[in-house]
């Protein structure tokens, strides 16, 4: 069943047309230098997957995240998690554990 959309009316509105704050416009994209490609919070696992140390709304962040090509750029997929530092401290504190349990494989 499609939700029914509440349309505003007109004289509802105590602004008019002008008074309202115009849209920002997008940023102009840049074409990447070398600089650009070898961030230096980014490290490579293969040749698609990579993790990244990032910053998001005031927090730090360890990514994982695999990428592919399109058009001859590198592009982010869908596949991927964000750690947040606790996160990440948690998963080091069990690399001795995991790598045991790698062996038993």
């Amino acid at each position: 069943m499609p939700k029914n959309k509440k349309v505003q009316d007109s004289t509802d509105s105590d602004t008019s047309f002008e008074d309202r704050t115009p849209a920002k416009q997008a940023k102009k994209t840049q074409k990447p230098t070398d600089s650009d490609t070898k961030d230096e919070n980014s490290f490579e696992l293969e040749k698609n997957r990579k993790v990244s140390v990032s910053e998001f709304k005031g927090k730090v962040y360890v990514g994982i995240r695999e990428f592919y090509e399109k058009d001859g750029k590198t592009l982010p997929s869908k596949k991927g998690i964000s750690l947040t530092v606790p996160q990440w401290k948690k998963l080091l504190e069990q690399a001795d554990a995991i790598n045991e349990a790698i062996k038993n494989f």
